[in-house]
């Protein structure tokens, strides 16, 4: 019986990804038969039409598997029907392009089946500033709604070359699965190895040679997947603090605040796209794609790891050691902006 439970986890993720390899070449017709095609422009660094709805092999992968490998309860039926929309809005973004307002309208929709399904919200936040726990109560339903669509954001916004959005994923995936491991949370492990090898199953086809892009469907389940099991990791009686997830998710999360901050400050609306990111600074600064992309994967395992080593200290002690990280790599993205401007002169001087 124990091996068998040791057994289910490798097995629910060779799965996943035998499942969504096996469906990317169907989707990849699915989305040239539907136009949703990403065509080379001002804002994307492809140089030829590629098809999208990666998103849709991993997603159905997941809601799929899921219901076979335990059975429904109050979790995990909020978020497969929640997760559901948030494939749905996506699968639609990529056929039409739909605004912002429409993303937000099913994200708060999607959020609320989750939130008011399940029970769970981020309701404690831990020993954030060493004064005791910070409780919000009801006040957390609001907190979850923001944090919910600040993650499934970040997950979207980092989706910008070959690989980035899928590989930071899929190292978050596998680190909420260990850190579901050590507390003994099974609906989390099993969730997120089920995301973790539908999301390698597509990795295979997206680099380093993207024969298919996840496109929103992807970037924003696979973000609202995150944001739903952060949550169910750390609330309701888990063990892990809220800070654990932050940290993993450090990067993203980071990049997003940092392009809301620098789009206010320039009195720009915040959901306009442009090439601020982080990636597109390293790109910009001489770095090659291939380079940039894992540069970014070390970062985001590096950030994880440092979940894992200070996981049992109090939130405090994450915070402090976070802010500290964060200001390194504001320090190199300034040094990337240096270098840019430096590249930029002697080109300059070049003719």
């Amino acid at each position: 019986m124990n091996a068998e439970i040791m057994l289910m986890p490798v097995i629910i993720c060779l799965v996943s990804f035998v499942v969504s390899s096996l469906t990317i070449p169907s989707v990849i017709l699915l989305a040239n038969n539907n136009g949703a095609v990403a065509m080379p422009g001002k804002r994307h660094i492809h140089t030829k039409p590629t098809p999208k709805f990666g998103g849709i092999a991993i997603a159905l992968t997941v809601l799929v598997i899921s219901p076979v490998v335990f059975p429904l309860d109050r979790v995990t039926g909020s978020y497969l029907l929640s997760s559901a929309l948030m494939l749905l809005i996506g699968v639609i973004d990529d056929v039409r392009n739909t605004s912002w307002k429409t993303k937000l309208v099913f994200s708060l929709v999607a959020t609320s089946v989750l939130v008011f399904g399940s029970g769970l919200w981020f309701e404690n936040l831990g020993n954030l500033f060493g004064a005791g726990e910070i409780r919000l109560g009801l006040w957390g339903i609001p907190f979850t709604f923001f944090a919910v669509f600040g993650i499934t954001n970040s997950i979207n916004l980092i989706d910008g070359l070959n690989g980035l959005a899928c590989g930071v994923a899929s190292i978050a995936f596998l680190a909420f699965a260990v850190f579901a491991s050590v507390s003994d949370n099974s609906t989390v492990l099993y969730l997120s190895l089920a995301n973790l090898g539908a999301t390698l199953g597509f990795f295979r086809y997206n680099y380093p040679g993207a024969k298919i892009f996840m496109g929103d469907s992807g970037s924003m389940f696979i973000g609202f997947s995150l944001a739903a099991l952060a949550i169910f990791l750390t609330q309701g009686g888990g063990t892990i603090d809220p800070m654990v997830p932050v940290i993993v998710l450090g990067i993203p999360m980071f990049d997003t605040v940092r392009l809301l901050i620098i789009r206010l400050k320039n009195k720009k609306h915040p959901f306009t796209g442009d090439k601020t990111h982080l990636h597109h600074l390293m790109i910009r600064s001489g770095i090659p794609q291939y380079r940039a992309v894992r540069i970014i994967w070390i970062l985001s395992a590096m950030m994880s790891s440092l979940a894992f080593l200070l996981f049992r200290f109090d939130a405090w002690v994450m915070l402090l050691v976070l802010s500290v990280i964060v200001a390194f790599v504001g320090v190199f993205i300034k040094r990337l902006r240096i270098i840019r401007l430096s590249t930029s002169r002697k080109r300059f001087h070049a003719f």
